[in-house]
């Protein structure tokens, strides 16, 4: 392999999405030994992801203060065995209370948004150099999605089967994949602490006055915003569809596989030159923003239909396949407006605002799932909360005129 960073980019997203065989017995934990409603389980979520808001954060800490001159091995070692550390503090417990599983979910969540910051300060640094951001990308989301088929299937078997400290001690082993790699991470030393510091001011000064920023920050939250999905769906599925829990595991496995398609799909698309009339027209990251954006509200509509085994088999096959496409156009155009000397922080910030929107779409998602459903029924409420994802996504069209097209030749 000629980039032998792509191993740790591989290895990176292959234990964060192993990592994922956890939550959906982390469902059941809340749901039949916490007792938690939908409500209480919304803010349960919240809190336990809360650290994913603090991102920029920890970009700020691997951009400001290198250990030994480096920015990013150093503390990926420390972020990783924090991972590990919290995953296996909670098999240890013998009493699960909200409090003590809270307090660990938000020491595993510090350990995975550091790790997650610190490697796509790396994907952002190199693939800028090598103009292969969307190629990186393309790696990470498919091996990802990868591991989704895995980890659907196996969560929701061993959540049948097998015992909480049993699954969060085997989740514990995988963020030790990423220690593996770290010798193919080619990261050039730093410059002394106080040119640092200069070069990493200059670099947020320039991001915070390109309005592309603001433009691509606001379009990440609007069409991001799916209160749909997490707390609420889970109880949609669990509840009132009946699903069991190897249905709903096998539904995130076949999210998995069309996942890795919508990876490849992006990646055959991007760059691709198109007869448009008399003109050609080069699918660029803008041009792919702008078509997700046209796509997105109408086809967010479909999960209406989500009512039976096999509609929600067609419905989540299709959104993994288009669904991944369409996020990977706005972390490529992210990615590319990172300044330098300041990478980490500069993604970390955007994928933070992801992560907003997905904090808050979850909470809110599953507060008027819990009140709606009182007046409309569950089927109503769900239908109401995927309206208001289609109206964000809508919203997202007058922002367009911000993002750069030069997309037509």
């Amino acid at each position: 392999m000629r980039d032998r960073t792509i191993l740790f980019f591989i290895a990176t997203y292959l234990a964060q999405g192993l990592i994922g065989i956890a939550y959906e017995p982390i469902y059941y934990l809340q749901k039949d030994v916490l007792h938690l409603g939908v409500k209480e389980s919304g803010y349960f979520a919240a809190a336990m992801t809360l650290p994913f808001l603090f991102k920029p954060v920890f970009g700020a800490v691997s951009d400001l203060f290198p250990v030994g001159r480096r920015r990013r091995v150093p503390y990926l070692i420390i972020a990783t065995l924090a991972t590990t550390a919290g995953w296996a503090a909670l098999a240890g417990i013998t009493n699960y209370t909200v409090l003590n599983c809270v307090l660990m979910l938000i020491v595993v969540h510090i350990g995975i948004s550091f790790v997650d910051v610190l490697c796509d300060g790396v994907m952002v640094e190199r693939g800028k150099r090598l103009k292969k951001t969307g190629d990186y990308q393309s790696v990470q989301i498919g091996t990802l999605y990868l591991m989704l088929i895995v980890s659907g299937v196996g969560g929701g078997f061993l959540a049948e089967h097998v015992s909480y400290k049993v699954i969060f001690g085997i989740t514990a082993c995988f963020p030790l994949i990423i220690l593996a790699t770290l010798w193919t991470v080619d990261e050039t030393p730093v410059e002394d602490a106080q040119h640092t510091a200069r070069r990493f001011r200059e670099g947020m000064f320039s991001l915070v006055k390109n309005p592309v920023f603001w433009a691509s920050s606001a379009i990440i939250l609007l069409f991001s915003f799916k209160p749909y999905q997490g707390t609420a769906r889970f109880f949609y599925q669990s509840e009132t569809l009946g699903f069991q829990k190897v249905l709903i595991g096998g539904l995130y496995s076949i999210d998995g596989i069309s996942g890795v398609a919508g990876a490849g799909l992006y990646w055959w698309l991007l760059g691709k030159k198109i007869p448009w009339g008399s003109r050609t027209i080069t699918l660029t990251t803008a041009t792919l923003v702008r078509a997700t954006v046209f796509l997105g509200a109408p086809l967010s509509l479909l999960w209406i239909g989500y009512r039976s085994p096999l509609t929600a088999g067609i419905i989540t096959a299709l959104f993994g396949f288009v669904g991944v496409a369409m996020r990977l156009s706005l972390m490529d155009l992210v990615a590319q407006a990172c300044p330098k000397h300041g990478e980490a922080t500069a993604f970390a910030i955007f994928m933070s605002v992801f992560n907003l929107a997905a904090w808050s779409s979850n909470t809110t998602g599953a507060v008027l799932y819990g009140s709606l459903g009182k007046t409309l029924g569950p089927h109503g409420a769900m239908s109401a909360l995927i309206v208001l994802g289609a109206c964000c996504t809508l919203l997202c069209w007058p922002i367009l005129r911000y993002i750069p097209n030069e997309d037509r030749s």
